[in-house]
């Protein structure tokens, strides 16, 4: 069973009332046979989340396991074809100790929705290549927000762009802040261009073959589910007056 967890004491004022169900949201998931994202409704069968269980796998990788997007492009080779795990989050202000962001069950049965506590963060995650350093080529989880990944999914989807792992297409991602945003600019690009324009050489079919086989090596969930306990201490930390 899960570790249960005791959160830090600070409080903030919910709404009054109570909504008969969880507030309706657009979340995704893995289509079965494709993993290519599909919109779905608040009911469909996602999960919440606390850290402890990434952090050991981290830790025992002996290496971060998230792609750092930054303001230089940084050129990537897609695993899959899709998102391995796709979820939404509440943001726990509240929690003095441990991740504030924890998983949506994404159920009307959710405790957070139930008292209105909206979950706010979309992620979509996928196994990546990053050729940062191009010497060393280095899989990674990259968390992706709702508009990157609807642009993933318009590729995936189309039949002269897609899919995604396609043996000549790479990307490369890049952030820019702006006054009160972070914009993310995603861009593909061809394998016979990748030299040329980055100075980065192709992965060879080794190499593609090698990083297949570690795909999902962090399990299918990037953030585990809070068990009901661990749940409604959280909902115990809002509702504390």
């Amino acid at each position: 069973m899960p570790e249960t967890r005791t959160y830090g004491r600070r409080r903030r004022q919910l709404p009054n009332s109570t909504p008969d169900q969880a507030p309706a949201a657009q979340v995704a998931k893995r289509e079965a046979v494709s993993g290519r994202v599909v919109s779905t409704g608040s009911g469909g069968p996602t999960q919440m989340a606390g850290w402890d269980a990434m952090e050991q796998t981290a830790s025992a990788s002996g290496s971060d396991m998230y792609l750092k997007v930054t303001e230089k492009a940084a050129v990537i080779k897609m695993c899959g074809d899709g998102p391995f795990d796709v979820y939404n989050s509440h943001w726990i202000e509240e929690i003095d100790e441990g991740s504030k962001s924890v998983r949506c069950w994404g159920t009307p049965e959710c405790p957070l929705c139930a008292i209105g506590d909206k979950a706010k963060r979309f992620s979509a995650c996928f196994d990546v290549i990053t050729l940062e350093d191009p010497a060393v080529p280095t899989l990674k989880v990259w968390e992706a927000g709702i508009k990157i990944a609807r642009q993933l999914k318009d590729i995936a989807t189309d039949k002269k762009r897609g899919p995604l792992n396609r043996a000549d297409l790479y990307f490369t991602i890049k952030k820019e802040q702006k006054k009160k945003s972070v914009e993310y600019t995603l861009e593909r690009v061809k394998e016979r261009d990748l030299y040329e324009e980055y100075d980065v050489e192709p992965l060879s079919d080794e190499a593609l073959g090698a990083f297949g086989a570690e795909c999902h090596q962090w399990g299918d969930k990037v953030k585990e589910t809070l068990d009901e306990d661990a749940m409604g201490e959280v909902v115990d930390l809002l509702m504390e007056s």
